[in-house]
């Protein structure tokens, strides 16, 4: 199931788009100043926590891409081509049309001031973590990535906090790097290759999830287990078996 943009990326599509900077050394167009970063893909990792809403880091960077290229052909001063169709700008869609008109009144200051919302600057310092990150989802993407409702609520089958780079370290540094379940280390067998590497899983209840004020704790609400267990743990559709339950399976 696809899941929708939402105004606030449109937003962040036009910036981007808009105020790409284009350095006097050589043509490549780089991400906006504000962002403090070089590099497009660290300039989308800015806005992953906030606004990737269930999407797998590799999905959420694809997103943001396509919606600020989506803007460039009705911007043609930032020197990108962008879409055009029968040799037009491509239209753009309703929600993406009326950013492009809000947006298009605003100094940059002010456009800045509403992306900002929507920014974690410190992110760029995770770069270890989302590499992780991207590695394991580009693998076999753990679980589903759809996110569907049902009685009115929002389930999303693997949460925010799995794919959390700032979750990652947090619970890394309270659990350490031992799977929780078998107590496999991936430093101590695969040696500087495998320092400091762990997946994480949440222990949170789908009915807690739905509730967005909900604020995860690393201690209680996360684990870190080896890829193994951590596949088991999500084996079946419908069914995450706790710790406690895997490390009987593991024990008989």
């Amino acid at each position: 199931m696809v899941i929708e943009r939402t105004k606030e990326i449109f937003q962040v599509g036009f910036f981007l788009s808009k105020y790409g900077e284009r350095p006097e050394r050589n043509g490549n167009i780089l991400p906006p100043y504000e962002l403090k970063t070089e590099s497009w893909k660290a300039a989308y990792n800015v806005f992953y926590e906030s606004l990737s809403n269930g999407r797998s880091l590799i999905s959420f960077r694809r997103t943001l891409k396509n919606t600020r290229d989506e803007f460039d052909s009705h911007l043609p001063e930032n020197g990108r081509v962008g879409w055009f169709k029968d040799k037009k700008p491509k239209r753009l869609s309703p929600i993406a049309e009326k950013v492009f008109k809000e947006f298009d009144e605003l100094e940059r200051g002010e456009i800045w001031q509403i992306i900002k919302t929507y920014t974690d600057l410190e992110i760029i310092e995770y770069k270890d973590q989302f590499s992780e990150l991207e590695a394991i989802q580009f693998e076999e993407e753990i679980g589903v990535q759809e996110v569907f409702t049902e009685g009115g609520l929002k389930f999303i089958k693997i949460n925010k906090y799995e794919r959390s780079p700032k979750a990652r370290k947090l619970a890394i540094k309270i659990h350490g790097q031992a799977c929780q379940v078998c107590g496999f280390n991936f430093e101590k067998v695969y040696g500087e290759w495998g320092k400091g590497f762990i997946e994480v899983h949440h222990l949170i209840p789908v009915s807690k999830m739905a509730n967005e004020k909900y604020q995860v704790n690393p201690k209680d609400d996360l684990a870190v287990l080896c890829s193994n267990c951590h596949r088991m743990v999500h084996r079946k559709a419908g069914k995450v078996l706790t710790l406690e339950e895997l490390k009987s399976l593991l024990n008989s």
